[in-house]
């Protein structure tokens, strides 16, 4: 089969998957807020979280592991291509899919990197859930954000969401 698209692997697995884990971590916090309780933790959400981990992980060890990794296919939209005006970086810093599909081709090293620490964030989801390890699920959860930026930044330009199209909002 070949490798899916950054994008495809973007909406349909990375980001639906660790809003799973977020939202069941925030669920999950102990009364300081800065450790999660086990026991708030269903069954039944163990499971999500594990399945989730392992989507990430599968996912990000099959991008890593391609030779040649496709940002988009052209009938993709790429979320904030339209703030990207058609290339040239702005305020809202980014990127459109051939500067992105550029930014990887130039590094893949790095986009390999990056990917392993993805694939090990995932892993560590799942052996979390495996043995109800609300202190581990707390260490990866927490730092998700960080690791999914660490792509982000250099890849796509920015870890923020465009502004809506219509909003008002600058877009510079």
């Amino acid at each position: 089969a070949p490798t899916p698209t950054i994008n495809e692997s973007m909406t349909k697995v990375m980001e639906p998957d660790a809003q799973v884990i977020w939202d069941i971590t925030s669920g999950a916090f102990n009364d300081k807020g800065d450790g999660l309780v086990a026991s708030k933790i269903s069954e039944d959400q163990w499971t999500k979280l594990a399945q989730a981990g392992q989507r990430i992980r599968d996912r990000a060890a099959q991008l890593g592991a391609a030779k040649h990794v496709t940002v988009a296919t052209p009938d993709q939209a790429v979320m904030g291509a339209y703030a990207s005006h058609a290339g040239a970086k702005g305020t809202y810093d980014a990127a459109s899919v051939r500067q992105i599909q550029a930014a990887i081709d130039g590094n893949p090293a790095l986009f390999k990197k990056r990917m392993k620490i993805l694939e090990q964030a995932g892993d560590t989801v799942v052996k979390s859930a495996d043995a109800k390890d609300a202190a581990l699920l707390y260490s990866v959860s927490s730092n998700l954000d960080e690791v999914c930026d660490g792509c982000h930044q250099p890849f796509w330009g920015t870890d923020e969401n465009p502004p809506f199209p219509g909003s008002g909002a600058p877009v510079k």
